[in-house]
């Protein structure tokens, strides 16, 4: 199967939702009322900045998506998600790949992103090229990379 890549479209918000509510249920399920509480936030996050919302398919499946955003002199990844049964498979990378590509694009040179320490996505990052730079809110594992 092909992997694909593109811009999100309201129609993918479903399925964006469905993965960062199963982020929340096994990372951080004593986080999960108040994620519930701030979903409109969430939502106009999603919303506000949908051309740097990225979404793979694997085929015709919904295979994961990743966020960004504009923070001061860098951008900032907010999350990025492969669908587990994807997981493995390069989709994940390809979507770091996209988000720094697309920073580049609109003159970012620091890209920056945030990982809790247990989360073995941190390989991923670090096998990207992104340096551990400290531990930050939440005690989240701070990274950096030159776009």
């Amino acid at each position: 199967m092909a992997l694909q890549l593109r811009q999100a479209r309201v129609i993918d918000l479903p399925a964006i939702y469905r993965g960062e509510e199963s982020y929340i249920r096994c990372w951080e399920p004593e986080h999960e009322a108040s994620w519930r509480a701030q979903l409109e936030r969430h939502l106009t996050r999603w919303v506000e900045n949908f051309d740097r919302l990225n979404v793979a398919f694997m085929g015709n499946a919904f295979a994961g998506y990743s966020l960004w955003i504009p923070a001061q002199s860098y951008a900032e990844l907010c999350t990025i998600h492969v669908s587990p049964e994807h997981r493995r498979s390069g989709v994940g990378m390809a979507l770091l790949e996209a988000y720094a590509l697309d920073a580049a694009r609109h003159g970012f040179t620091q890209l920056r992103l945030s990982v809790r320490p247990d989360n073995p996505a941190k390989r991923m990052y670090e096998k990207a090229g992104f340096l551990c730079t400290g531990i930050g809110t939440h005690d989240y594992l701070t990274y950096k990379r030159h776009a």
